[in-house]
């Protein structure tokens, strides 16, 4: 028998449509209908069709509704924290310098490189659920902070038991996250033994567990044709190309993603013209991670208008990590996405859902049309735009409920 169930005592729903470049659905006094977890029906209350009379209601409680959020970057998993250096930072030391010493990246491998698996898993699931209460439901993971076959196997690992616990996430290997301390900065080194060793032996003993693969293409890290070799052989072992893309300066990362057909290119705040123009032409997804242009001090932020005006999808995403953006609230994206980016509010909400969902290749999240999963997010204000305008409002949103009226 199946679920059958009507959200109903809306407000208002707002939703992108993926029928529609950019175009946001904003339905006063709406309801939702329900079959299974999956979108049916949606639209004003007064118009539901008869065939849904005498459905069980669930009392929205006078909310707007949303999709939930998709944040398609993150680091999710590692050990310890980076609150030292942060203090350094503070006081005028740059990120690029507390790298040279040895630290930055390398510090937090340090530490992860000491955590065991029931410490990983318990970390992570500790930062879902808070990712959780703040209205993301569904996020991409990344290793990257092993930088060594033992370890970034333990995070694949590691992943897969929050799966297999529910929680719903993508994972991105990274192990070209940084040159490996083992390489004495030899990237072409490093690089071959990511695609020829790493890569094959994560994949054959995690099957199964990843769908993308990612490089930090970046001077001084992975060089735009090292990242090439190592995608190809990620692409030969059936992974997803997503690119760490032209974040400190510009390494030609967005046309490497869209040479390679990547799901998406990322950071991009020293992206040029050619490469947006490559990108929305190989439908390649630039997500933007603004928290880090803050956090890092900087004051390139990516050129999100100039991507859409290129005829780019544009998503944003938290980009949570320990040392460039332990930020795991998208109400704080949302608002750099609109105040500092210069997207309107519906080109921002589309970017933490329905485009950050197809970054991921997901056509039934980050919507409420028929056939999205009902990930539906309740907002108790009286106008929604309220989530961007009261900047240090700590809003938390409510969920479908499961309880229902007859």
């Amino acid at each position: 028998m199946s679920d059958r169930r009507v959200l109903v005592n809306l407000r208002g729903l707002w939703t992108p449509d993926p029928a529609r470049t950019w175009a946001v659905d904003r339905i006063p006094d709406a309801a939702l209908a329900v079959v299974d977890g999956h979108v049916a029906w949606l639209g004003r209350a007064a118009d539901l069709p008869a065939a849904w009379a005498d459905a069980p209601r669930v009392d929205g409680g006078g909310a707007w509704a949303t999709p939930g959020f998709v944040d398609p970057h993150t680091h999710l998993l590692f050990g310890g924290n980076r609150t030292g250096e942060f203090n350094r930072r503070l006081q005028g030391v740059s990120y690029q310098q507390l790298a040279a010493e040895g630290g930055g990246i390398r510090e937090t491998v340090r530490a992860t490189r000491g955590a065991s698996l029931a410490e990983l898993v318990t970390a992570g699931e500790a930062r879902l659920r808070a990712f959780r209460e703040r209205g993301v439901v569904h996020l991409e993971a990344k290793t990257g902070y092993g930088l060594e076959l033992a370890t970034e196997g333990r995070l694949l690992a590691a992943y897969a038991e929050l799966r297999r616990r529910g929680w719903s996430l993508d994972v991105t290997l990274l192990p070209a996250h940084d040159l490996a301390p083992e390489f004495g900065g030899d990237a072409e080194a490093n690089a071959c033994a990511v695609a020829e060793d790493w890569l094959p032996k994560l994949v054959a003993g995690n099957p199964g567990v990843a769908r993308f693969c990612d490089v930090f293409v970046e001077t001084g890290v992975f060089s735009a044709a090292q990242g090439r070799r190592i995608f190809e052989a990620g692409k030969a072992l059936g992974l997803v190309p997503r690119v760490h893309a032209d974040e400190l300066s510009w390494t030609g990362g967005a046309e490497l993603a869209a040479e390679l057909g990547a799901a998406s290119a990322d950071h991009l705040m020293f992206c040029s013209e050619a490469g947006m123009a490559a990108m929305a032409a190989a439908n390649v997804t630039p997500v933007l991670l603004p928290g880090t242009t803050l956090f890092l001090g900087m004051h390139e932020w990516a050129p999100a208008r100039r991507m859409i005006e290129a005829g780019c999808r544009v998503a944003l995403a938290t980009d949570f990590n320990p040392g460039s953006c332990p930020c795991a609230d998208p109400l704080t994206i949302l608002r750099l996405g609109c105040l500092q980016l210069r997207l309107t509010f519906e080109e921002a909400l589309t970017a933490m859902t329905l485009h950050a969902a197809r970054s991921l290749r997901h056509a039934d999240l980050g919507h409420l049309h028929p056939g999205a999963r009902a990930e539906v997010l309740l907002w108790d204000v009286d106008d929604l735009l309220e989530l961007v305008y009261w900047v240090g409002e700590p809003f938390r949103p409510r969920y479908l409920p499961e309880t229902t009226q007859t």
